[in-house]
């Protein structure tokens, strides 16, 4: 958006840029990365239960006996907890990163290596932290 104006226009309308720009990217990644993130466990979950019945011959009785032995609710909830803290970090550091750009399609496609390499660090660092809390 700053690469082709339309930031300057919000100024000029003086309007907040981070209300039109930040928020609702915001809310966006709040509301999909959560629901994806039920998504891919209830999907490995499947997968692993079809693998297990196809090629390693386990019956889903068993195989459901030992994920419900071994699987918790405090690891589905905090894996649903730290996603909304991860979709927090991502659209906040893509937002700064793509507002302090400069220099045309070169700055643009820094400011995205440098957003996703931001991205991954915080990540990492911010899963460190809260599994040291929960676990």
């Amino acid at each position: 958006m700053k690469f082709s104006e339309e930031l300057d226009a919000l100024k000029t309308m003086a309007l907040n840029q981070l209300i039109f720009v930040a928020v609702p990217k915001l809310w966006a990644m709040i509301i999909t990365v959560p629901l994806l993130t039920i998504l891919a466990d209830t999907v490995g979950l499947a997968g692993g239960i079809f693998i297990a019945i196809t090629t390693l011959d386990i019956s889903p009785e068993a195989f459901i006996q030992q994920i419900t032995g071994s699987l918790f609710l405090r690891d589905i909830v905090s894996g649903i907890i730290k996603s909304f803290f991860f979709a927090w970090i991502i659209t906040t550091i893509a937002v700064f990163k793509g507002l302090q750009f400069s220099g045309g399609a070169v700055g643009v496609g820094r400011a995205i290596t440098e957003s996703v390499v931001t991205s991954l660090i915080g990540i990492i660092v911010l899963d460190l932290i809260f599994n040291l809390l929960v676990y």
